[in-house]
């Protein structure tokens, strides 16, 4: 009888045991479920916030002038797009003019301001950094899931006192990213990642601010901060027939 009810007693406890195996396993899907769903809330928000899939993905061509500023010296700066193509970003200062071009097989640079003499042909990590401009909705996060990536709820968190939703973002290559949006407005306003350089490694911050409705009914930051340099974009044109010639390397004489 002893020994019956032992094993009864050890069927027991293991069944309690089980049972709360089944219960732990239950609300840790749950909480999986939740963060997913927290996720995609947050995501939807902010796409609807900044004018939606629809209205982005009418974006074919777009071209943004304005000025940074790094420690006080004024650089006049024009950022003009082809979406999926190509992209280009000139600089003048001190009357020297340079030049970025990114296109979806190459890039080169031309930086006279920094010594530079000749156009430069970028590395292939600089290539693969700088294409991630061409995805104008990938800048917003917009189609991380269409493009392969992968996000994670992270928390609550906050930015100069402005309570924020903190996501990690993977895309399909790997390469992560920590992002912050406002609670408020659901707007972007940092984006934390890490930028092979000359087989060296170094962490970016980009900061986005100043966020306004343009015509075509997309919300865009029209401050950027990343690197000690702000951005400041005065005018912005949508759509408009480009010049293939803008995105061939070569100097101006």
């Amino acid at each position: 009888i002893f020994f019956t009810l032992r094993v009864n007693y050890n069927k027991i406890n293991q069944m309690k045991l089980i049972g709360t195996y089944i219960i732990a396993a239950v609300m840790l899907a749950a909480g999986t479920a939740l963060k997913a769903q927290s996720v995609d809330e947050i995501m939807a928000k902010h796409e609807q916030a900044i004018g939606g899939l629809e209205n982005w993905n009418k974006i074919k061509t777009l071209k943004m002038t304005g000025d940074m500023d790094i420690q006080g010296a004024k650089i006049a700066i024009t950022q003009t797009l082809d979406v999926g193509h190509a992209a280009r970003t000139d600089m003048s200062v001190m009357g020297m003019s340079g030049f970025t071009i990114i296109t979806s097989k190459a890039g080169w640079m031309y930086m006279p301001m920094q010594g530079g003499t000749k156009v430069d042909t970028m590395t292939p990590d600089m290539v693969q950094a700088g294409q991630r401009q061409l995805d104008i909705m990938g800048t917003q996060l917009l189609d991380y899931k269409t493009s392969g990536g992968k996000a994670e709820y992270q928390g609550k968190d906050t930015l100069d006192n402005i309570p924020c939703y903190k996501i990690k973002f993977t895309d399909k290559d790997g390469n992560e990213s920590e992002s912050f949006f406002e609670i408020a407005t659901s707007y972007l306003l940092r984006t934390e990642s890490k930028v092979k350089q000359d087989e060296e490694e170094s962490e970016v911050a980009v900061v986005y601010s100043d966020y306004k409705k343009l015509d075509e009914g997309v919300v865009m930051p029209m401050s950027m901060t990343a690197a000690g340099a702000e951005i400041n974009f005065k005018s912005v044109e949508i759509n408009k027939p480009l010049d293939p010639n803008v995105f061939v390397p070569a100097i101006s004489k």
